[in-house]
């Protein structure tokens, strides 16, 4: 009998951690850099994509949806390789070394096994691409780099690694590095390795496997990958980027070359030269693409790579990344001829950038191929003259301006802010193209906060007055794009920025918070630094005050006169932003604040050097002082239910830049963090940012990714918390 309730009770217990169920929001998608995007060669409509912070996602039906990967302890991506027999298992590098799927890309596990101890302040084992050799399946080769040159990259001590596996990945040996001298047979920091590929050998036997480094240039391996040697080409005018090889032709490649480094790098536009003798002579094949030549390194015209189709007549696909001149370029003759694809003006997408893309050609369809950048996918299947956006739909045609991701989402995660005025309206904000994001309708469709100015430098806060104001503030990097403000609840925008408005400039500093009246639109203040912009005109003039204390803030909702500020000095009340009475829990640290509808002041502190004060502190004003609720030292940010302020989210973050994420995901507490408990199912990415309760409905909650776009989950007020205590001090 004991046994069996025993068995009960654990169960129960068991059955009890998935009540909470993290799903995709589907804000517009991506959002963030894709840096790959593989298509299966046993099945057209599965693909594989990874992004720079972004983690994976998989799609089954050709773009149309998809699902982010699972388990993932790094989240920095490179290139996916899908296993050439079978179907289901893909490898894809990361900055911490090979990651493998046997389920083709929902779950992941780390095979990094002979590679060097993974380590929190630092990446061991950068790998680009894995290649698995069809003649000898069991073998695997993993290369050391990074194509998008992420984080401390060039600080990796295996740079240039070539590692190879005899026992399907579950341990590796490095056979030697590619390094700017050769090939050299010992450990030793080398080139940075950009790109590898298999292709076909002079002789028609065995294929060879490729690799092109940064510097080093083309490296070939005839023996599997354990010796190297450098492909030399010739008559090429400056410094080769990349080469693509043909598919079945060995005597053919393409290079992609840069102005000569003496002359200025980037100086003048990237070329296209195309070689029929196997390298040693070229011609230049891009007379017809038109190209920017002047106007400084980001508009003059560049090329990645050039992505070359399997099929006859072997069609090529070049991107255009200048600014000013960014499209698509197809070939159906080998680079003779090209034809315009697209460009922003002629596809429509819900992200803002134009399509300097890579792209890859399906091996299965002839006419279909991907394209992606720092914020969204485009697919063609018509062979380069239409593209469609594959990571973002519009669910009603006769709203252009709606959107809904498809669940490839990808961004750093600032704030969701939801309508206490209004039901089903909320704004989510993020980095870069991540200005206010507004939904209407309960999530099911989103718009643009337009204003006068452009889509990037990303969002930061939101707030919402009850006679239709609402008010953004943005910032990144010490930027800003100026404040964007709605008097119609979000139906029409203005921005406004520059000493013409009595606001900063925007090279002055990143916009924190926002706070608009209530009752009175008119009446709003913003943070920048440590000076507080405040109007009483609804925006149209603004007036600076300086601050003795300045910070992430937050509005008492027991007292809305009275504010909470957090800075590095410690937590201040203040009631007119002129003096500051300090409350304690001083010291630098990252992380958010918040108030309890018991008037109880929340903060996170994470990722401090004062191991004593980590972790989620809360004050009572009404007497207490400092009590520590929960000692995770990356916790970031706190939400309380507004109708039981019992019911509590807290959120764990931890920048990229080393080797395995250290964050924990979700904390949730029903008894007012006397106890706590993991709440992480359907959570892809466990780094988080914000968190917030909607307030017309108390169960539902909504948090963001650093890197994985927003989620959403459903938490019934019945249910209990039964666990551990993490750190409370009472």
């Amino acid at each position: 009998m004991c046994v069996a309730i025993l068995i009960l009770a654990v169960l129960s217990a068991k059955a009890s951690l998935s009540d909470i169920v993290w799903k995709p929001l589907y804000e517009p998608g991506c959002g963030g850099a894709i840096v790959s995007l593989a298509v299966s060669p046993h099945n057209a409509n599965h693909l594989v994509s990874g992004g720079d912070m972004l983690g994976t996602a998989a799609s089954f039906d050709g773009g149309e949806s998809w699902t982010a990967g699972c388990g993932l302890p790094t989240y920095e991506m490179a290139t996916p390789t899908f296993h050439p027999f079978r179907t289901n298992e893909v490898w894809i590098g990361s900055c911490a070394g090979p990651m493998f799927s046997r389920d083709g890309g929902r779950t992941w596990i780390s095979r990094r096994d002979g590679m060097p101890k993974a380590c929190r302040w630092k990446y061991t084992a950068l790998i680009e691409k894995i290649l698995i050799d069809k003649s000898y399946p069991q073998r695997l080769l993993a290369f050391g780099g990074s194509s998008r040159r992420w984080g401390s990259w060039s600080k990796c001590e295996t740079l240039g690694a070539v590692w190879i596996s005899d026992n399907d990945g579950k341990t590796w040996r490095r056979s030697g590095t590619i390094a700017n001298e050769g090939f050299i047979a010992e450990a030793v920091k080398g080139a940075n390795i950009v790109k590898a590929w298999w292709s076909p050998s002079v002789s028609g036997g065995r294929p060879w496997a490729n690799a092109f480094a940064e510097d080093a240039g083309w490296f070939v391996s005839t023996d599997g990958g354990l010796s190297w040697h450098r492909r030399k080409l010739s008559g090429l005018p400056g410094v080769v980027k990349s080469v693509t090889t043909h598919p079945s032709d060995p005597d053919i490649l393409w290079a992609v070359v840069a102005a000569d480094k003496s002359s200025g790098f980037r100086s003048a536009p990237d070329s296209i030269w195309k070689s029929k003798d196997a390298g040693r002579s070229f011609q230049p094949v891009d007379a017809t693409i038109v190209k920017t030549a002047d106007g400084g390194r980001n508009f003059v015209s560049s090329f990645s790579d050039i992505e070359v189709s399997r099929f006859p007549p072997y069609r090529l696909y070049v991107s255009d990344k200048g600014w000013r001149s960014s499209g698509i370029w197809v070939s159906d003759d080998g680079g003779t001829s090209w034809h315009f694809g697209c460009s922003k003006r002629n596809i429509e997408t819900a992200c803002f950038a134009g399509p300097g893309c890579r792209i890859t050609a399906s091996p299965l369809e002839k006419d279909t191929a991907y394209a992606y950048n720092t914020e969204y996918v485009i697919k063609t299947v018509d062979g380069g003259r239409t593209w469609k956006d594959a990571t973002a739909f519009r669910p009603d045609e006769e709203r252009p301006d709606s959107w809904r991701g498809r669940g490839w989402n990808g961004w750093c995660s600032r704030s969701v802010t939801f309508n206490p005025y209004r039901r089903g309206q909320s704004v989510v904000q993020m980095m870069d193209a991540g200005r206010g994001w507004i939904s209407d309708d309960g999530f099911k469709s989103w718009h643009y906060a337009k204003g006068e100015v452009g889509p990037w430098c990303g969002g930061v806060a939101a707030a919402f007055s009850k006679d239709g104001g609402i008010y953004l503030t943005t910032g990144q990097n010490g930027r800003n794009n100026g404040i964007t403000f709605s008097h119609d609840g979000g139906r029409t925008w203005r921005t406004r920025y520059g000493a013409a408005y009595g606001l900063p400039e925007f090279t002055d500093g990143s916009y924190a918070g926002v706070w608009v009246d209530p009752e009175d639109k008119r009446k709003a203040f913003v943070i920048n630094g440590r000076s507080r912009y405040t109007t009483d005109d609804g925006g149209a003039s603004w007036h600076k005050e300086a601050l003795a204390q300045s910070g992430e803030f937050a509005v008492d909702p027991t007292d809305p006169a009275r504010f909470y500020i957090k800075d590095a000095a410690g937590v201040f009340e203040t009631r007119d932003w002129k003096t500051f009475r300090l409350l304690g829990l001083a010291g630098e640290s990252e992380g958010k604040i918040a108030c309890d509808a018991f008037g109880r002041v929340l903060v996170c502190r994470g990722r401090t050097g004062d191991s004593d004060r980590r972790g989620l502190w809360r004050f009572d004003p009404r007497g207490g002082g400092w009590m520590r609720l929960h000692s995770d030292a990356l916790s970031c940010a706190i939400a309380t239910d507004p109708k039981d302020p019992m019911r509590m989210v807290l959120t764990t973050s931890d920048n990229p830049y080393h080797d395995f994420a250290g964050a924990n995901g979700v904390y949730v507490s029903s008894d007012d963090g006397e106890t706590w408990r993991t709440a992480n199912e359907g959570l892809h990415m466990r780094r988080l940012t914000c968190v917030a309760f909607d307030p017309f409905d108390g169960e539902t909650i909504v948090a963001g990714t650093l890197g994985g776009g927003f989620v959403t989950a459903r938490w019934e007020r019945k249910k209990s918390c039964r666990a551990v205590n993490h750190g409370s001090l009472r």
